[in-house]
């Protein structure tokens, strides 16, 4: 038999029903079978792995190689770069790879010699770049 409150717990004590809010408050655990899941459930739901933060932004390139970029991490694990725009490159800069050194991101950009050479060489163009960083 339901209550009429959205939070309830069955007669005996064998289910409660949540049909409210539930709020873990900063220092409280939520237990599954006496196991702290609480840190695991919040990276789960965070999209990132427990102890693992996550760093975005976007960036011209200064026409270096590489264009370094502070991404606020100490360290960094994986990252995702890219193109902005919505046309072809055509001789502009058309590809972007990465490295990294601690918390920086480091920034290649690469284009076509020209015409129909498709040999890349280091770019110098200033295109603005989209990027995700991992880390912590």
């Amino acid at each position: 038999m339901a209550a009429n409150v959205p939070n309830y717990t069955e007669q005996g004590g064998a289910r409660t029903v949540i049909g409210g809010e539930l709020d873990v408050v900063s220092g409280g655990a939520l237990k599954v079978a006496g196991t702290d899941v609480t840190a695991t459930l919040a990276a789960a739901l965070s999209g990132t792995a427990a102890g693992f933060k996550v760093a975005r932004g976007e960036t011209a390139l200064d026409g270096s190689n590489p264009t370094p970029v502070a991404t606020g991490l100490t360290t960094i694990v994986a990252a995702v770069v890219a193109l902005k725009g919505s046309s072809a490159p055509g001789d502009n800069t058309s590809v972007i790879t990465y490295d990294t050194s601690g918390g920086t991101l480091n920034l290649y950009a690469w284009k076509n010699t020209g015409g129909t050479d498709p040999t890349l060489v280091a770019s110098t163009g200033t295109e603005a770049v989209g990027w995700i960083a991992i880390g912590t």
